[in-house]
């Protein structure tokens, strides 16, 4: 028996040693990956967190990795993509910004590696991206327009959330008596005002099917329903509901700002509750709601309405082969895989593109919870800058803060958007 015994404890033994030898001698890869974060946020921790599992799982390969964020993000990636020197992987949208390297065949398609495994995400997260392909592995389907409320600080005011445009602006006054934002909304960036406010409110004024033909061509940008819109943004900078010194706040700005007091709203995506909720204790982040811009007068899209979009995830560079090739599959499944995807969930909220069990999850802090709850309750409507590219929506986010400094009426900036939409169509 004992003889046995030490047969088999030798045998043990003798396949451990394989196995550690070959993944001893597993050949170490670096990967260069360019990332979309700002690394000062509260959601650079989770960042932080991720690469630690991915490095636990996969020591040989080494991360080289490089931050952007805004911008400079968009800027650098194309001088790199000009330049013939992409990086082996990069964060990519599934539309708008990154069209242009999908137009030149510089990312690879996604599909045969994701094989099967598609059955394991959102059908809407996986559908063909561009010309039937998969160029981004999305984490998320996200919600670009929210009104973050706090309603404690609203009350404190002696006001109540606004049912329409008008009872919002008849806020303002009280609003700026206390010293207060009437809505806090980093305007600094161009996209901001773009995707987290206008395109939601397109969706609204104008209509998805509107939309849609305006793309087509069967409509144009100079259209009155537009117009209409374009005035509205007019009109929350003339009524002060958007005060002036926003258009100098800075992105990474607002959450603290917000968190501490500064304003009863901020309008920003569903993601800042990444940044807004580990600034505030449990107990505080239950006087804190995840709602959307009121009705407007006239609108004829979906009340109460948001906009969506499938979210950002990692790409590869076309043409990567052996164990790079490999290396960077790893990185990019992973991202969006259930490690990572439960990771962002607990910390952020972010309901994940792949499919995990949320009910097991109990131990949910409020902003989070809430920031879940948020879809069910409100229809989405397209983003404009995932449906359109190049130098229309580059002349639609420059229009749109040139309005609020009063340089360009609505009507002039409708007709600039329109003509670049010709040249594309």
């Amino acid at each position: 028996m004992f003889k046995k015994l030490s047969y088999l404890i030798l045998a043990l033994v003798l396949v451990t040693s394989f196995a550690v030898c070959a993944f001893s001698q597993e050949k170490e890869v670096e990967l260069v990956v360019y990332n979309y974060l700002d690394i000062t946020s509260p959601e650079a921790k989770v960042w932080d967190d991720i690469v630690a599992a991915f490095q636990a799982e996969h020591p040989n390969i080494k991360l080289k990795i490089e931050n952007n964020f805004g911008d400079e993000y968009h800027m650098k990636l194309a001088a790199l993509a000009a330049a013939g020197e992409l990086p082996d992987v990069m964060i990519l949208w599934p539309g708008g910004r990154s069209v242009y390297l999908y137009q030149e065949g510089l990312i690879a398609d996604l599909y045969p590696l994701l094989g099967a495994d598609k059955e394991k995400y959102a059908p809407v997260s996986v559908e063909p991206q561009w010309e039937g392909k998969l160029h981004e592995l999305p984490i998320t389907v996200t919600a670009s327009h929210v009104m973050f409320v706090n309603t404690k600080l609203l009350s404190d005011l002696g006001l109540s959330l606004p049912r329409n445009y008008h009872e919002f602006v008849a806020m303002v006054p009280k609003i700026e008596e206390a010293g207060l934002y009437p809505i806090l909304m980093p305007n600094k960036p161009s996209w901001v005002m773009q995707s987290c406010l206008f395109s939601a409110l397109v969706g609204r004024v104008c209509g998805q099917e509107w939309l849609d033909a305006a793309i087509a061509g069967e409509a144009s940008f100079a259209d009155p329903e537009f117009v209409k819109v374009l005035a509205f943004v007019e009109d929350l900078w003339k009524t002060g509901l958007l005060p002036a010194q926003s258009i100098l706040l800075d992105y990474p700005d607002s959450p603290n700002l917000f968190a501490t007091g500064r304003s009863p709203f901020m309008i920003d995506g569903d993601w800042r509750v990444g940044a807004v909720a580990p600034l505030l204790t449990e107990e505080e982040q239950k006087n804190f709601e995840l709602l959307v811009f009121p009705d407007i007068e006239g609108q004829i899209g979906p009340s109460s309405s948001t906009s969506t979009v499938v979210g950002t995830g990692y790409g590869m560079k076309e043409g990567l082969t052996g164990d790079k090739a490999i290396a960077a599959w790893k990185w990019v499944s992973f991202w969006a895989g259930p490690k990572a995807a439960e990771l962002r969930f607990l910390a952020e909220g972010i309901i994940p593109a792949y499919k995990l069990d949320l009910s097991v999850y109990e131990d949910v802090q409020p902003l989070v919870q809430k920031r879940a709850e948020f879809y069910a309750k409100h229809p989405g409507t397209a983003v404009l800058d995932d449906v359109i590219s190049g130098d229309p929506i580059e002349i639609m986010n420059l229009g749109l803060q040139e309005i609020a400094l009063g340089n360009i009426k609505p009507e002039k900036l409708a007709a600039d958007i329109e003509a670049a939409m010709k040249e594309l169509r």
